[in-house]
């Protein structure tokens, strides 16, 4: 049966619905996550739709060119230099708040499922490379800000400020590899070869990931270690090939008497997902992370005392706990 709640809910419910997820948890040894933007907004990356966002940012900075939000995300781009100019303007400012982005509760959420030896896997579809600073086990689905890449001999660089002020301009930097060998070449009087610029480390829609099999066998590892626990956090699911391994991994746990799925994001999934997910938690991940932990933090202390307290009595709790620990290590 499928059970579906709303962050919303009155609290009598919220709680005994976390309390029935906290103790799956907590049952769970091998969980597999999967995440999307939903669980990086309160971390500094806004949403780009936003009136204030970078899609009408690049608008300002664009005027004459025409190009909808999905479309700087679309590898076709690059047949149109104004669109390509818009690209890398977008991807300047679009690194400039990943730089200065934190990892979320919910982030440290999965980081807890790692340290307590739970978390099998994490796939992300997010290219901010937050989990890196948690040093989180993940396999990133669409690459990483992190990193540029040559065009052409697909060379990798760090994502410098350096970088970051060219692309600003909607200029690509040249690589540094390939102009390297253009003036070797020309030094020994040999014919110049084609010289490629530099991108962001991200996979486009309608291009191929060029890790794609590499991740493909992962995914086939992981699915044999017979995981317990599918927990999606903050997407709509919306790739075909993402979708397809979730769909697998979900019939995989149900396989296992005890397993569980899990999703948690903001809109509702449409129908398809009916009988995918056992557990449909409509809301801010963040929020429902945050309620969630309380829950297990104060099992984990003390499940018979704290049985009957409410969820925000128990936020107190765990609040004043680690006021006190963080007290205590001064």
């Amino acid at each position: 049966m499928v059970v579906k709640i709303a962050i919303s809910d009155p609290e009598e419910i919220i709680d005994l619905r976390i309390t029935e997820v906290a103790a799956f948890l907590n049952k769970s040894r091998r969980a597999l996550a999967v995440t999307g933007a939903g669980i990086s907004c309160s971390g500094g990356i806004p949403d780009f739709r936003s009136s204030d966002g970078l899609y009408n940012l690049v608008k300002a900075r664009h005027p004459g060119t025409v190009l909808k939000g999905a479309e700087l995300f679309d590898a076709t781009l690059f047949k149109d230099p104004n669109r390509t100019k818009c690209f890398y303007t977008f991807m300047a400012e679009l690194k400039t708040l990943v730089s200065t982005a934190k990892p979320t509760a919910t982030h440290k959420f999965l980081r807890d499922l790692q340290e307590s030896g739970r978390l099998l896997r994490l796939y992300t579809q997010n290219i901010d490379d937050l989990e890196a600073e948690l040093n989180l086990p993940v396999v990133q689905l669409h690459g990483t800000m992190a990193t540029v890449k040559c065009t052409l001999c697909s060379s990798s660089y760090p994502f410098t400020t350096e970088y970051v002020d060219a692309f600003r301009q909607g200029d690509p930097p040249i690589c540094p590899k390939c102009e390297a060998i253009g003036e070797e070449r020309s030094l020994l009087g040999k014919r110049q070869l084609a010289v490629g610029t530099l991108r962001p480390d991200i996979v486009l829609y309608n291009e191929e990931h060029p890790n794609g099999d590499k991740i493909g066998l992962q995914q086939c590892s992981d699915i044999k270690r017979r995981p317990d626990l599918l927990i999606v956090l903050g997407t709509s699911l919306k790739i075909p090939a993402l979708k397809k391994f979730v769909k697998l991994a979900a019939r995989t746990v149900h396989e296992n008497k005890n397993g569980i799925t899990i999703l948690v994001n903001k809109t509702a999934p449409t129908k398809e997902w009916e009988n995918v997910f056992d557990y449909q938690i409509i809301g801010d991940v963040d929020v429902w992370v945050a309620s969630f932990l309380y829950e297990i933090m104060i099992n984990c202390v003390n499940c018979d005392t704290n049985s009957s307290r409410s969820t925000n009595e128990k936020k107190n709790i765990f609040e004043s706990e680690q006021m006190l620990t963080k007290k205590n290590s001064i």
